[in-house]
């Protein structure tokens, strides 16, 4: 099965489980394979603060989450658990405005993946936030 495809279907699924994942239900997967994965968010009032742009939380939910699919399509890693996740804040994002999550798998040994995400808007020329993601994974058998 195509990367691209897999991750999509993994996301489906997380969508449609009562738990926190329904928070991604607007989540479009663009690309993923060989150790990244692409996404886009259009930002609505869902993913929104108090003072109306897009919430520090939930950004740092888009670089956790869309750098594990990255990770996941890296050899035969599994998914893992976050040792540490670190989010610079840049530029807020605005409602309508559509976001861009572009993961990058770094470095996978036997036990770390190192992750990093930039999350723009307006086609990549602004970026909103950056993050570093370091997980622990394990290999498929």
């Amino acid at each position: 099965m195509c990367k691209t495809k897999l991750i999509t279907a993994i996301l489906d699924k997380i969508v449609k489980t009562p738990n926190f994942g329904q928070c991604l239900q607007k989540l479009q997967i663009i690309s993923a394979g060989n150790g990244n994965c692409k996404a886009q968010l259009q930002v609505s009032q869902e993913h929104l603060n108090l003072g109306g742009t897009l919430h520090g939380g939930f950004t740092s939910t888009l670089i956790d989450c869309v750098s594990t699919y990255a990770v996941m399509t890296h050899g035969d890693n599994v998914p893992g658990v976050s040792v540490d996740l670190h989010v610079t804040f840049m530029k807020p994002a605005l409602p309508g405005e559509v976001v861009t999550i572009d993961a990058k798998t770094v470095r996978a040994g036997k036990t770390l993946a190192f992750l990093a995400v930039d999350i723009t808007k307006n086609e990549g020329k602004d970026i909103i936030a950056h993050g570093r993601h370091t997980k622990f994974i394990g290999q498929s058998k």
